[in-house]
């Protein structure tokens, strides 16, 4: 007797990871595989193709027969009702690209696209740190900042299925410029590459710069969790590294918690590993902006999935596909 399952694909920058999870949100499956992001637009989806149908292939060896539904959580702000990637930081290629009907052609099914940072927020929805709760801010804190909106247990996809971008909302407007063409944007504070561009400026280095040799991870990249522990030390470059970026987090989430009044807030992604460095700052912010007693009512806490709650979200968005009112 086969199970009831999906399919649920999470594609980074640099890997991807596709899963066959169970419709209890159990993980039945789990292959890994490259992204090859530098590459042409078509290429990467059939990349994408060529791991669907490996992971297909799998469960049918395993006999799980076919899944119920297929999901596929990608990089960048896209319509989530046609399936076409608008523009993905990690796929410079992917400009108005028809990712659904691309991959729909290829496997012969109906396949859901959906924001990566929405699928994470959708695992830790189903099965993770904000499991039973109903309304939820839920930000996501790695190279950049990504998030999502529960309402009434209802992921927030807004018209064209372009909603939660909050590592776009404007901490400063007088900050540092952003990728996404403003200033002062959370993702600039808050995010590893945020972190980078706070020590550059700090200690006054040219553009592309190499770090202190303290910062950065065996291959010459910068690592928060190198920092974190220049943290724990008592570092003071990495203590006030770290307290800027809270400082930042707490303003973006004391107007998140007054906008939209949440019994939640899960802060999850490689950064968030720092938190305990950030969040006396953040925490002088949410009180200082806060209404007090939508603050009082509010949790602030970590994601417990971590990286699986990308390939698990994916799933659940598979399942219960978005529907444009």
């Amino acid at each position: 007797m086969t199970r009831s399952w999906a399919v649920g694909l999470d594609m980074g920058g640099t890997n991807i990871r596709c899963a066959a999870v169970s419709a209890a949100g159990d993980m039945l499956l789990m292959q890994r595989g490259p992204s090859y992001a530098s590459r042409a637009a078509a290429a990467v989806a059939t990349n994408i193709g060529d791991q669907l149908e490996s992971l297909l292939d799998a469960a049918r060896r395993r006999g799980l027969g076919s899944p119920k539904a297929i999901g596929v959580a990608v990089p960048g702000p896209l319509n989530v009702y046609s399936g076409t990637v608008m523009a993905a930081p990690h796929v410079a290629a992917w400009r108005g690209f028809p990712l659904r009907r691309v991959l729909e052609a290829r496997i012969g099914r109906t396949v859901i696209v959906e924001n990566d940072a929405n699928a994470w927020a959708l695992g830790e929805f189903w099965r993770g740190a904000a499991r039973n709760r109903r309304d939820v801010v839920l930000l996501t804190l790695g190279t950049g900042v990504g998030g999502g909106l529960i309402v009434d247990g209802k992921l927030v996809h807004g018209r064209s299925g372009m909603a939660g971008e909050l590592g776009h909302i404007a901490v400063n407007p007088d900050g540092p410029p952003c990728d996404c063409g403003s200033h002062g944007c959370l993702e600039s504070y808050a995010s590893a590459s945020g972190l980078r561009g706070l020590i550059v400026a700090r200690l006054n280095l040219a553009a592309g710069a190499a770090l202190p040799d303290n910062m950065i991870d065996a291959d010459g990249n910068f690592s928060v969790r190198s920092m974190s522990r220049l943290a724990r030390g008592g570092d003071p470059l990495a203590r006030e590294m770290f307290a800027i970026a809270g400082h930042y987090l707490g303003i973006a989430i004391a107007s998140l918690l007054n906008t939209f009044n949440p019994e939640l807030v899960v802060i999850g992604g490689g950064v968030a590993g720092a938190l305990p460095y950030m969040r006396k700052a953040m925490n002088a912010q949410v009180k200082a902006g806060a209404f007090a007693a939508i603050a009082a009512q509010a949790k602030i806490v970590r994601a417990a999935l971590g990286p699986k709650s990308g390939v698990v979200g994916a799933a659940y968005a598979a399942l219960h596909p978005p529907s444009k009112n």
